[in-house]
Parts: structure tokens; sequence; C-alpha cells
């Protein structure tokens, strides 16, 4: 009787400091006697607020975990990888924590380091970002919306053919090439091309075909590319080093002429397009730099930008170029070293271009969320910005609405992205035109929203929801099966 009358007083601690906050559970713990710690801790892991860790609070998160250990680490983006945000054990407990400051909009990879040497996914967090290493955990802060586009939505995607044993006879090696033909594709109809480096997993990690099957979706006049995905043999050498020059030989001489071989394309390099992130970034820069006959135009995602090549794309036309930047807050330190005065050049020249900061990590995670915006500024040309304004998003202001599931029961997301603040209205109507539920009314920051819209109380059949922003409006069809 006296352990659950114990038990009862933690939980009903527990519960309004869910709203005031992790450090106001810790005070108390820590006032209790060590004895009855423990009973705190286990009541904590099983009323965690969103029922995960870490625990999200506005201004950072607290990394907790339960169990047996000598020492207990974060390594991750905020680390630079290096397991030195060390957890402390409250005494009398198996309770090890650590607050984290960090932007309420921020999204980091991290995984656990037990006793220095074992690396953890944190068993008490669901979500994880897959990489070149395997799967991490991921801390998603309150404000950080997580992209739809990069999921199965189940809308056409494509086709995917795929050149085994394809040869470079500069470099004296094979590989299989993969080449996305986007929703719509008509044969003998000229496209554009991308070239995508690191392109297995651009496909995998990058969620690559799912965001060309959104695009298609949500704009549909857009021309999208033909997306020729072009994995490295020797990615360092190949991508920065000794065989750089070699490997951008073997994409202008002999992938494009295969390319233009079999399907119908543009002469002009204003609809050739390099993508790459990390040195796939390098390797981008220098074809940009080097062969401007060949690509006009550069998605570059964290990219490693050297002084050489930088000096390539200052020595161009500002007005043969147009290029996509991002990188994040919490990346390679050489990456936004050499990031910031490639975006410097870049200005002072006029080059258009379109550069983003993200409090994010070196991470396919960054990456796959950003990819449908880069596409877009390179694409869409009509909505190039004035020098002034280059960075802040098109002046056409660009609406975009999913729904999923699409059929749904009872419960349907509404993701949205805004390119520039506006005030935006999102409504349901029914077939009759009438109005059943007004969702959103209220002026919003430009950035991706989403909301849930419960239509517990509707009949079966299809509605109308449509978003209304800056004089603009979009409409999606849903289905609501019982």
């Amino acid at each position: 009787m006296k352990h659950f009358i114990g038990l009862l007083l933690t939980l009903l601690l527990w519960v309004p400091l869910r709203a005031q906050g992790f450090a106001d559970f810790l005070t108390d713990l820590l006032g209790r006697p060590v004895g009855e710690r423990q009973a705190a801790v286990d009541s904590l892991f099983a009323h965690l607020p969103a029922g995960e860790t870490p625990i999200r609070e506005a201004d950072g998160a607290w990394f907790i975990w339960r169990g047996t250990a000598s020492s207990l680490a974060v390594a991750g983006d905020m680390t630079g990888w290096s397991p030195n945000l060390s957890l402390t054990l409250i005494a009398g407990t198996n309770l090890w924590e650590r607050h984290f400051l960090c932007e309420g909009d921020a999204r980091l990879d991290y995984k656990l380091v037990r006793n220095g040497s074992e690396w953890l996914l944190d068993p008490n967090n669901p979500h994880t970002c897959s990489g070149g290493f395997g799967p991490n955990s991921e801390l998603a802060m309150l404000d950080y919306v997580q992209p739809v586009e990069i999921q199965n939505l189940g809308l056409p995607s494509g086709t995917l053919v795929s050149w085994t044993n394809f040869h470079s006879p500069q470099l004296n090696n094979t590989r299989t090439i993969q080449i996305l033909l986007p929703p719509g594709y008509q044969e003998g109809q000229a496209r554009p091309v991308c070239v995508v480096h690191d392109g297995s997993e651009y496909l995998t990690l990058g969620s690559l075909r799912n965001v060309v099957a959104w695009l298609a979706d949500q704009h549909p006049s857009l021309q999208l590319p033909i997306f020729v995905c072009v994995p490295p043999v020797n990615r360092t050498a190949e991508y920065h080093t000794t065989q750089q020059d070699l490997f951008a030989h073997f994409i202008v001489d002999t992938v494009l002429p295969a390319v233009r071989a079999q399907w119908a394309t543009y002469d002009d390099p204003a609809r050739w397009i390099s993508l790459g992130a990390s040195d796939g970034g390098n390797i981008s820069t220098y074809l940009l730099g080097h062969f401007p006959a060949a690509f006009g135009r550069g998605v570059l995602m964290s990219p490693y930008i050297p002084s050489a090549n930088r000096a390539a794309l200052q020595a161009l036309d500002p007005d043969s170029l147009r290029l996509y930047l991002n990188w994040g807050s919490y990346d390679i330190e050489e990456i936004i070293e050499t990031s910031e005065p490639c975006v410097a050049m870049l200005e002072e020249r006029g080059v258009p271009h379109q550069a983003r900061l993200y409090h994010e990590g070196h991470s396919w995670g960054l990456w796959r969320a950003t990819l449908d915006e880069g596409l877009l500024y390179i694409l869409e040309a009509d909505t190039a910005l004035p020098p002034a304004e280059r960075g802040e998003g098109p002046q056409e202001l660009e609406l975009e609405l999913g729904a999923w599931p699409n059929p749904f029961n009872p419960v349907i997301q509404l993701p949205f992205r805004l390119w520039r603040p506006a005030r935006a209205r999102l409504a349901v109507h029914n077939l009759l035109g009438q109005e059943v539920a007004v969702l959103l009314d209220q002026d919003l920051a430009a950035g991706r929203h989403q909301l849930s819209y419960d239509a517990g109380e509707l009949g079966s059949g299809s509605y109308f929801v449509t978003l209304w922003a800056d004089g603009r409006s979009l409409t999606r069809t849903v289905t609501l099966l019982r």
C-alpha cells in the first residue's frame, strides 16, 4: 500500500510538470530521498511527453536514457559526430540526462554512445534518418515540419531505366547508371537533363522518385528533367582529387552523348543541371566551372567548393549560370567555410542564385527535404530574383498543397508550403460548394506547414480542400471512406 501511494504521488507530480518542463521534474527528483528516486524515473518513462525521447521544449531538448553504463554520451550533427556531449547519471537511479540548447526548427541526426564504444539508436525515439552508414536517431524540434514529399504517397513516379556495366574509357572502369524518366514523359519530347552525382544514394536515401512524383503532382506544368543517376566507383578520387578531370570528361564526353542518343534533349546548357551533395557538390561546381558549354545549372547541397572551383565560376558570364545552394548551421566546418565565400562571390557578380541555411547537419535528412526546393528554383527560370532579394524565395507566390492518405478515414494530413510570408486560409467544401470547415485563417511565415483534419462529423464522399494565399488558390479533391 505504501508503495502504491508513493507511485500515485509520483504520477500526480509528473502530470503538471509536463507543462512546466523537464527541469522541474529534475528539481523535484533531486529533492527526494535517494531511495524514492527510481520509482519517479520509472513513472517518467511510462508517461513520456509525446511518448518519446528526446523531450523537446521551446529552447532545446533533453536527452534521457535509462540503463546501466559506465559512461553515456551523444554523438551527432551537433558534435561533429564526436561523442563529447556527455550525459549525467542521477544518483540513486539509472537515469542519464543532458540538456541541449538548439533552435526551435532544428533537425539533427545522432546516436547514443555507451561506455565509449557502443553506438546505439535512442531506444525511446521511433524516428530515424538513414545515411551512408545506416540509420541514425533523429531529433526534430517542435517547429520542424516533416517533408511530406519524401514519402511514398502512391503517386506515379516515372520509369527507371538501368544501364548496367556502362564503361568509362577515361577511367577504365564500369558502373550501373540509372535513368529516371519523370511522370508524363513522352517519347520524342525534348526534356532538360539533370545529372545526379551519388545517383544510387539519391534514389534510395534521397527519396528522388518520391520527390519527382510530388513535383509532377503539385506542378503539372513544370517540365521535369530526365534524371541521369551516376554512382561513383572511386568517390574521393573521382569527385575530389586525382581522377576529378577524368571523371568530368567521362560525364561530358561519354555519358551525355549516350543520353542524347537515346532521348530527345535540349542543346542549351541552361537546360542541363548538375546535382550533388557534399563532394558531389564539389564535382558539380567543377563541371559548371570548367564545362560551361555542357552545364549551366546547379543544385549544390552542403557542397564542398574549393577556391579553384569558385574562381572558375567567377570567370564565367553571370547570365550563363543559375545555382541553388544550401547547407546546415551544424554542417561540416569546411563546408560552411567554402560555401559562404562562394555565395558572396555570386552576389558580387550578380549570378542568379538561391542560398539557404538550415538548422541541420551534414545529412540526407536535409538533402532529401530540400530536393524539391532546389529543383523548383532551377527549373522555374521565370522566378529569378533581383540580387537584393535572392535567397528569399520566388517573387511569385507558389502554392503547394498535399493530402494524405487519400482516400482517408477519418483523419487526413494537409501539408502545404508558402514561398514567402502571406495571409493563408484553408477550408473544406462539399460537392454543393458549401463550406463545412475552416481549418486555418491567419498570417503565416514562409516555409512548410501541416495541419491534421479530423472529418469525424462528415459523411462519406468527396470534398474539396482549398488553400488561399496572396490572391491565389489551390484545390485538392479528397475522399472520405467510412
